[in-house]
Parts: C-alpha cells; structure tokens; sequence
C-alpha cells in the first residue's frame, strides 16, 4: 500500500483500538452484544490471542453514531476495554460485512469515500457506494482487510507495546 501523507481516519480507530473479526450471535441486553471471536488482528487495549475463537461482549450504541449491529451480522470492529468491559469505539466503530454481487465488502458509513485522497489509491480502487445505503461505501473486504493491517503493523512500530 502507498504511504500516507496526512493520517487517516482509519489510523486513527486502529491507535485507540484493537480490531477483531465477529459473528453477533446475541443482544443480552440493550447495546450489549455478543459475539464470536472469528480473528484476532491486533492486541493492546484489552483483546487477547486467547480469545479467538471465543465469545466476546461488548457495548455499543447507534447513539455514538455508530450504525446497528444486529444479531447474525458479521463485522469487523474496532474495540476497547474500558471499566471492566468492552465498548465499542464510538462514531462509526466497526464495518458491517455484505456481499455485494458475490463478493465481500466492508460498509463504512461514509459516503464518495474513495474520492478522499488520503485514503491510498488501492483502497480507493476497491470502493464502491453501497447499493443499499446512499450515505456509505463498501470496500472490497481482501482489500481492506490488507490495509487495516497495515496500519496496524505501522502502529506496533512507533508503539511496541501495541501488538499486531
């Protein structure tokens, strides 16, 4: 992937955050999630390796502008520990998995996000409005599994304590 100039929004989520693979397999309560732990991408604010495989719980809220999770989605998300238990990042914390003519897409709900140029050009390539939603985008999940890893391998550079 081409280097960034200014930092993205999505470096930004990926230094606050550990960002894990789920399956939503129920809703205990309101904006309380649980969810099987498919992969582990990185570590350092609360997720282990250990939990792979697993269930997780962790709160949420369309309320801190981040869309509903609901049961049987599968997204990737953005998580922190935080007083005992996990929450998910606020304001747009997770892309909800879709297939869009029989490939996987990660929905971000932002609209023209492959007209920002900050996002690399390989990821812009790959992104696409969302048929089902006029206000996001949908980016090729390989493409942007590859680029979330990225950053996250940047970050473990200038911060050692954060593992990928």
């Amino acid at each position: 992937m081409e280097a960034l100039g200014e930092k993205d929004y999505f470096y930004e989520k990926v230094c606050r955050s550990d960002l894990v693979l789920v399956d939503v397999v129920s809703s205990p309560k309101k904006q309380l999630l649980s969810a099987k732990v498919n992969k582990v991408y990185s570590t350092g604010f609360g997720v282990v390796p250990g939990m792979l495989g697993g269930e997780i719980e962790f709160m949420t809220s369309p309320g801190w502008g981040n869309p509903e999770l609901n049961v049987g989605d599968r997204a990737i998300v953005f998580l922190r520990k935080h007083s005992g238990g996990f929450w998910q990042d606020n304001w747009l914390g997770h892309f909800l998995l879709e297939e869009i003519d029989g490939v996987c897409y990660g929905v971000f709900e932002v609209e023209n996000l492959w007209l920002q140029e900050n996002i690399p050009s390989e990821v812009r390539a790959c992104t696409v409005q969302d048929p089902k939603r006029a206000w996001a985008s949908a980016i090729r999940f390989d493409v942007l599994e590859e680029y979330l890893e990225s950053l996250i391998n940047e970050r473990a550079v200038f911060s050692p304590l954060m593992k990928p």
